[in-house]
């Protein structure tokens, strides 16, 4: 399994295009589907579904193009629904459409694998993981030394410290980790080396 990440938009989210032989699927098409297409199209893949880790509009911007153009479905967290539905949150002019709400445990299959949605509310109320062992897809949840932002409507700092603590850091140290921004880690990096996320958790015990 090939995974490709991409660098979209001003703020730089990371969308990922994973594939295995010629079929592939994306996760997180950024603000437009462009630069996405012409990877595709550059390598003959054939997609084959959209995965949105949490419905913030730098994360589902290109799903309009991308489902118009390959006509395939797109999963995304149920407890993010409003971000999906309503334009006044998602900040688009139109609906993103979902064939599939998806919440914990959840499974998507891809050729051989199975993908497990993990719920790690926090930075929104709906954002989840993707894992396939030993690959996560943290979305904004989990990053490079450090965690996604709860300063912004209906996020949470003490949940989201939870479910890394209580997810994330139970899942095997040799786990990759492809976040929503900046450069791919490791669990045990992230347990060792996360001081944002230690002086919260030692915050949270005292």
């Amino acid at each position: 399994m090939e995974i490709i990440g991409l660098k979209l938009g001003d703020v730089r989210s990371n969308a990922y295009v994973v594939s295995e032989g010629k079929q592939c699927f994306i996760i997180d098409p950024g603000f437009e589907g462009t630069e996405i297409v012409d990877y595709i199209k550059s390598r003959k893949l054939e997609p084959q579904f959209i995965y949105i880790t949490h419905g913030h509009h730098d994360h589902t911007g290109g799903v309009k193009q991308l489902k118009e153009l390959y006509h395939i479905p797109v999963y995304a967290p149920l407890k993010d629904k409003i971000w999906m539905t309503d334009t006044i949150y998602n900040y688009w002019q139109y609906d993103i459409s979902v064939d599939q709400f998806v919440v914990e445990d959840d499974l998507i299959e891809f050729g051989k694998h199975e993908f497990r949605v993990i719920e790690t509310p926090g930075h929104s109320e709906g954002s989840t993981c993707l894992y396939s062992k030993p690959f996560l897809f943290s979305g904004d949840t989990l990053f490079f030394e450090t965690i996604g932002r709860t300063d912004i409507p209906f996020a949470n700092q003490d949940v989201l410290v939870d479910s890394i603590k209580n997810k994330l850091f139970t899942l095997p140290d040799d786990t990759i980790c492809y976040p929503g921004h900046g450069k791919s880690t490791t669990i045990k990096h992230e347990k060792a080396n996360n001081q944002v996320m230690l002086q919260l958790m030692q915050k949270t015990t005292k």
